[in-house]
């Protein structure tokens, strides 16, 4: 799995897990018109910093080991646009309710180990192609890429500070 569809689906996740229908925007299989609201993910932008010398992060705690250990990996920035979809029997006041469960949810909990940094709506409006109002949400994100590896040295990929593991043999 790529980097860009781990952090989209670790986000579908997220809100799946909080109570709220999602839907990662590709691949497109399975779509139609839904009869309850509906966010469909989608990451519109990744940006890596350097950590450091050599990307080192700092000394952080291992919980499984209860020890403290180096990390290297890099600073992230993910931008994610929801598309929030809402039927046209709940009308625009749907995606606003939809909008309003979202923001609760990225305020109790951080999705996938990432903090938002900033959210944002813009209008909302009917869509005949899908028959339901829709209305996009801005989310800004960050993060930490850590690189894991085996005790022999051999990396093994990243893990998103707080949940998801990308895979060395991914596809990018």
């Amino acid at each position: 799995m790529s980097t860009l569809a781990a952090l989209q689906e670790a986000m579908v996740d997220f809100l799946e897990g909080q109570g709220i229908r999602a839907l990662s925007a590709w691949p497109k299989e399975g779509r139609g018109r839904w009869k309850e609201p509906l966010a469909v993910v989608a990451v519109k932008q990744v940006e890596g910093s350097a950590a450091g010398f050599g990307g080192y992060l700092g000394d952080i705690y291992d919980p499984e080991d209860r020890g403290w250990r180096e990390a290297y990996g890099q600073r992230v920035g993910v931008g994610f646009s929801l598309a929030l979809y809402s039927p046209e029997r709940t009308g625009e006041e749907g995606c606003r309710l939809l909008l309003d469960r979202v923001v609760e949810a990225i305020q109790r909990e951080r999705p996938a180990g990432l903090t938002v940094e900033k959210w944002s709506m813009g209008e909302t409006g009917f869509r005949t192609e899908s028959g339901m109002f829709c209305g996009q949400l801005q989310l800004q994100c960050s993060g930490v890429l850590l690189a894991k590896a085996e005790e022999t040295g051999a990396f093994l990929g990243f893990e998103v500070k707080g949940g998801i593991l990308i895979d060395s043999n991914h596809e990018t």
